[in-house]
């Protein structure tokens, strides 16, 4: 039997490969998913609006929502921290306007314990917040973005419909809608940098998708846009990735300069971004302005899953990331409990995929001695 639990979280796991024990927390939704049809009219009268997470904070969302477009299951959730309903005791708007009465205020947390021969844990990563590195601005900035915020810009579910535009010039009651002529990319933002931060280690993803968003730029930009892109190595490891990167330089005109950028700063009377940075073949220090830049930030531990493995017993690498044998990737030190993804390590979506068929593969082949 196949049973999604959403909202939910794994509390413990007992028991021996073959014979496990999971409990589960499962939080409350607040609306009936068997009465829920989606329609939105809940959030169409819902006067609470707050950030919304899943479009990096650039606009805002109802109290009462669907996470995005292809959430499964396709049902509304009330934000217990920000529903004006649950907080003070008013409004019910969505209760009040919902067809199909689907609202439940009274819904409440359930525990549930799960009989299981394997598990397979895949909590995915977080990106690395660039907020403390003062010297790119990014806190300060509304021009300078993390490559999560630009990949959503660039969405048709985005934030701007995927039109590409300056996110200063959609501040306010009456936004202008500026796009921008000139982008750079900086990468290695939260990866291979011990002076910053922590992670040693390169995310293996940043190149390919910075290149990959400054071609989707050319086709989103209505006028001819300029795309440059700052490195340190450019790490082509995939099938035809090397082939895609030279496409980009020939056919699409993407800049590739080797630097490590020093500083950002806004120009007082453009509102331009000013890139600082040395030009390594000619020796000399350079400083160039552009509308936006992009910082290609890197794939680390989620905090969360590293709690998960510890109440797991799941053993950690000094990075955070599952302990796995390189020969063995998906298998982790507790038998029966298996990794995959980039909880194992930053990695692409290919190897993540295979990685989630050989260890579905690996846990599968525990089920046929199951004792329960």
């Amino acid at each position: 039997n196949i049973e999604l639990l959403t909202l939910s979280e794994v509390l413990s796991v007992d028991g021996a490969e073959g014979n496990f024990t999971i409990t589960i927390l499962q939080h409350p939704r607040f609306v009936d998913i068997e009465k829920c049809i989606a329609c939105g009219l809940c959030a169409e009268k819902c006067p609470k609006k707050v950030d919304d997470v899943y479009n990096e904070k650039l606009i805002k969302r109802k109290a009462i929502y669907v996470p995005y477009s292809q959430a499964v299951p396709l049902k509304y959730a009330i934000d217990a921290e920000n529903c004006i309903y649950l907080k003070k005791g008013k409004c019910g708007a969505c209760e009040k306007n919902c067809p199909s009465g689907a609202i439940n205020f009274n819904d409440t947390e359930k525990t549930i314990a799960l009989k299981v021969g394997s598990v397979i844990l895949a909590p995915g990563f977080k990106t690395f917040d660039p907020a403390g590195i003062d010297n790119y601005s990014y806190a300060n900035l509304p021009d300078v973005v993390t490559s999560m915020e630009f990949e959503r810009i660039l969405s048709a579910t985005g934030p701007y419909s995927g039109h590409l535009m300056r996110p200063s010039s959609m501040r306010g009651k009456n936004p202008a809608g500026k796009p921008p002529q000139k982008i750079a990319w900086l990468q290695c933002v939260g990866s291979r940098d011990i002076n910053r931060c922590d992670n040693g280690y390169c995310s293996s993803v940043c190149c390919m998708y910075a290149v990959k968003q400054a071609v989707m730029s050319q086709d989103h930009s209505d006028a001819p846009l300029e795309c440059a892109i700052f490195y340190m190595d450019m790490r082509t490891h995939g099938k035809d990735y090397e082939q895609y990167y030279n496409r980009a330089k020939d056919d699409y005109g993407v800049r590739m300069v080797r630097s490590r950028p020093h500083s950002i700063v806004e120009v007082s009377e453009t509102k331009d971004l000013s890139i600082t940075y040395a030009m390594e073949e000619e020796s000399k220090q350079v400083i160039e302005e552009f509308d936006m830049v992009v910082l290609s930030v890197g794939l680390a531990p989620n905090p969360d899953a590293m709690a998960l493995a510890e109440r797991l017993g799941v053993e950690l690498n000094h990075y955070g990331h599952a302990k796995t044998d390189c020969l063995t990737p998906v298998r982790t030190n507790r038998e029966g409990i298996f990794v995959c993804g980039a909880f194992q390590e930053p990695k692409d979506i290919p190897p993540s995929v295979m990685e989630a068929s050989a260890a579905a593969a690996a846990a599968t082949g525990l089920l046929a001695d199951a004792r329960w």
